[in-house]
C-alpha cells in the first residue's frame, strides 16, 4: 500500500485526536507530533530493532469490526516512569523502575491513542470499530517486536510505521506506534484516500 497525501491526513487526524485526549486525561500541555509515516519491510526492522539493547514497555492492541488493525506502541523503559509519574499526577522522578503503575500508564496511554484512531474512523468515516484490552509486555525492542511480529510476519511483508514524538510539560519522549492494517483494511484505507 502506499502512503500518499491523503493517507498521512487520516494518520496526522488520528494523531491530534489521540494528541487531545492525551492533553485532557493527565491534564497539563501534550502535543504528539508526527515525524514520519511510511512502509517498511518486517523483517528489515525486526533486524535493526534487534540490535538495539534500550528496555522498552510495549502495549499491543487489536482493532476489529470494519476496518482491522493491529497496534503496538512502546516507549523507553525510563521514559515509561515518567509517564506513571504525569498520570499518577506525582512528581517527575518520583516512579524510578518499572511497576504495576508503570505498566498501567502505558496501557492507558495506549489505550488513549488506539481511541483516538479508532476516533476518526467512527467518527469521520463511519466505520465501526472494536478495542481489545491492551496486552503490555516491559523487555528489550527486539523481544517486544519478535512478540508483535510473530504471526504477521507469515502473511504480510510490510508494515506502516508511524514515528512519533511526544512532547509534555517539557519533556520530550521518544515513542513509537505502528499500525497494520490487514489487506480488507488497505482497500478501505486506499478508498479513503482516493475520495479526500
Amino acid at each position: 500500500m502506499a502512503i500518499n497525501k491523503a493517507l498521512k491526513f487520516v494518520a496526522q487526524l488520528s494523531i491530534d485526536k489521540a494528541s487531545q485526549a492525551l492533553s485532557r486525561f493527565i491534564r497539563v500541555g501534550a502535543k504528539i507530533e508526527m515525524d514520519d509515516i511510511y512502509m517498511a519491510d518486517i523483517s528489515e526492522i525486526t533486524g535493526k530493532l534487534s540490535a538495539e539493547s534500550d528496555e522498552v514497555v510495549g502495549a499491543f492492541i487489536d482493532l476489529g469490526g470494519d476496518v482491522k488493525f493491529k497496534f503496538l506502541f512502546f516507549v523507553n523503559a525510563q521514559d515509561s516512569c515518567l509517564l506513571a509519574d504525569l498520570i499518577l499526577r506525582r512528581p517527575v522522578g518520583t516512579t524510578t523502575t518499572y511497576d504495576q503503575y508503570t505498566s498501567s500508564a502505558v496501557q492507558e496511554i495506549a489505550n488513549i491513542l488506539s481511541c483516538g484512531i479508532a476516533s476518526v474512523f467512527t467518527s469521520d468515516f463511519q466505520l465501526g470499530i472494536t478495542i481489545s484490552p491492551p496486552t503490555v509486555i516491559h523487555d528489550f525492542v527486539g523481544t517486544v517486536f519478535l512478540e508483535y511480529f510473530m504471526s504477521i510476519a507469515v502473511e504480510q511483508n510490510e508494515v506502516m510505521m508511524i514515528e512519533t514524538t511526544f512532547k509534555i510539560v517539557q519533556q520530550n519522549i521518544n515513542c513509537h506506534m505502528f499500525i497494520i492494517p490487514d489487506s480488507k483494511t488497505e482497500k478501505v484505507l486506499s478508498y479513503i484516500s482516493n475520495t479526500l
